[in-house]
């Protein structure tokens, strides 16, 4: 019974501005992002495991290293390149506490919108109305009045400058964001809420 010898390749870590890490490396061609991650941190002599991307040949070595090698092509003098690339690391801290709040609705906030441009902020309300916020300030621009029932969603125009509300009688109003002034007359088409 002959038993089958893993296949093994020649390889040396390089860094994206091509300079050589440690020695030439003898890995098993199931070698995956995670052991060579393991061999980069040993070699560099990293107090903290740091992340890194790796590449052979332009493409990146997502699964194990068999995935990015053309293996009819190698021979047992062949030496791989692996490029490694530092990645950087995003720490998501939970949400500890309440920045502002931006009192002013007499009832329940159904809807809140940003602008696209990121400076006002628009809220539709059960009391009815529509309110502009100023996001720096996080102060009240506009309280807009025009709906009959609960204002269930808002909308914002690409440009910034008008907002458009629906209320649970199915009514739509625009508004001009600069004056909170209703543009136009109320659309009526819907038969139930929006």
């Amino acid at each position: 019974m002959e038993i089958e010898q893993e296949r093994r390749v020649l390889a040396r870590l390089k860094s994206e501005t091509g300079d050589v890490t440690g020695n030439l490396l003898d890995l098993p061609l199931y070698v995956n992002v995670e052991h060579l991650t393991l061999i980069c941190n040993s070699l560099l002599q990293q107090e903290e495991s740091t992340v890194y991307a790796f590449y052979v040949n332009d493409k990146e070595l997502t699964k194990s290293l068999d995935s990015v090698l053309d293996l009819n092509s190698l021979n047992t003098e062949s030496v791989v390149d692996i490029v490694y690339q530092q990645q950087a690391v995003f720490k998501v801290r939970a949400v500890t506490r309440c920045t502002s709040s931006l009192p002013g609705h007499a009832e329940a906030v159904i809807s809140v919108k940003f602008s696209p441009n990121g400076r006002q902020l628009a809220s539709g309300s059960g009391d009815t109305t529509v309110r502009f916020w100023d996001v720096d300030t996080q102060t009240p621009h506009h309280t807009c009045s025009g709906h009959r029932n609960w204002v269930l969603c808002i909308a914002w125009s690409p440009d910034s400058q008008r907002l458009v509300s629906a209320c649970k009688n199915g009514v739509i109003l625009c508004w001009d964001a600069a004056t909170g002034k209703q543009l136009g007359s109320p659309m009526t088409g819907h038969k139930q809420w929006v």
